[in-house]
């Protein structure tokens, strides 16, 4: 693979090796084959070993080794005897709400490092793991970095005015046009208007902000994938968590701020929510529809 920093060793054990040919079968990129009963590597695999670990999760006895740039066998991890059903999986979806409101109570380590443990079994297009994450875990760290935020979206403020916005409609079209001018300036000036009055309506005085962000030859939805799992494993924790949509823009549009905080140039936040307990208890949830549901 392109993106592989460290070579990577498929290693069979031919004691435990049953010729079973499983591996081979599973294998994505064709790269473990079948020859005379032996599996061995095929020099032809236009991609090689892809480092899905497919064949070391695969094979009944764990007779295969893959070590790469994140996998080894110290990364399998046998499943448990049940897994969740769908009705036990649905109650704790419906009862995610998004949280505006918190305790002041701290997010103790332990249940970030779960959060992000959850996160990381998302499905990503190219292995190893492209993702990157960002913890402000802290109630005067996150508004540090509110205030930095403010900053960046007063700049954007006086940049995008109401006639410089007109002048760009022809270029970013009527329904983007109408979504700046009706819903985000708006907003980012309310932001900025209420911050200066102390009110935190960026991150409604949450005591943490968790930001998922991508190297350059990955793609976002990766990081939106891995963040949206992480909310569901905060929601299990009883943990309340709020995507905020401000964060991506100020600080992507902000190569100062971005290096500020570790970011390379070629990296952009995909996504960001605020974390912490809830203050409020809900007794009950709303369904959502789709806008709409084809089949074919």
């Amino acid at each position: 693979m392109f993106n592989k920093e460290k070579s990577v060793e498929v290693i069979i054990n031919a004691e435990k090796c049953t010729k079973c040919g499983i591996c081979s079968q599973i294998c994505p990129g064709e790269y473990l084959i079948q020859v005379n009963s032996k599996i061995t590597a095929n020099s032809d695999s236009m991609l090689g070993c892809i480092q899905c670990g497919h064949c070391m999760m695969a094979c009944p006895n764990k007779a295969i080794e893959i070590k790469g740039e994140s996998i080894s066998e110290e990364h399998l991890v046998e499943f448990a005897d049940k897994k969740a059903d769908y009705d036990s999986l649905y109650s704790l979806l419906i009862q995610r709400r998004s949280t505006r409101k918190f305790k002041q109570e701290p997010v103790i380590q332990e249940d970030i490092d779960k959060i992000i443990t959850a996160a990381a079994t998302g499905a990503i297009g190219i292995t190893p793991h492209e993702v990157k994450i960002i913890v402000i875990n802290g109630t005067e760290k996150v508004q540090n970095f509110a205030d930095d935020l403010i900053n960046s979206l007063e700049k954007m403020s006086k940049t995008i005015k109401p006639f410089v916005l007109k002048l760009l409609k022809p270029f970013i079209g009527a329904t983007n046009y109408k979504l700046f001018k009706e819903f985000v300036m708006p907003l980012i000036n309310e932001t900025i208007k209420q911050r200066k009055k102390g009110s935190d309506i960026l991150f409604y005085n949450a005591p943490a902000v968790v930001l998922f962000y991508a190297t350059a030859i990955c793609d976002k939805e990766d990081a939106i994938i891995a963040s949206t799992l992480a909310v569901t494993a905060a929601a299990a924790l009883n943990l309340g968590t709020c995507v905020i949509g401000t964060v991506p823009p100020s600080m992507n549009k902000n190569p100062k701020l971005k290096a500020k905080y570790g970011i390379a140039k070629d990296e952009n936040i995909a996504t960001a929510f605020i974390l912490g307990h809830p203050d409020t208890k809900f007794y009950r949830s709303i369904t959502r529809d789709f806008k709409d549901v084809k089949s074919y």
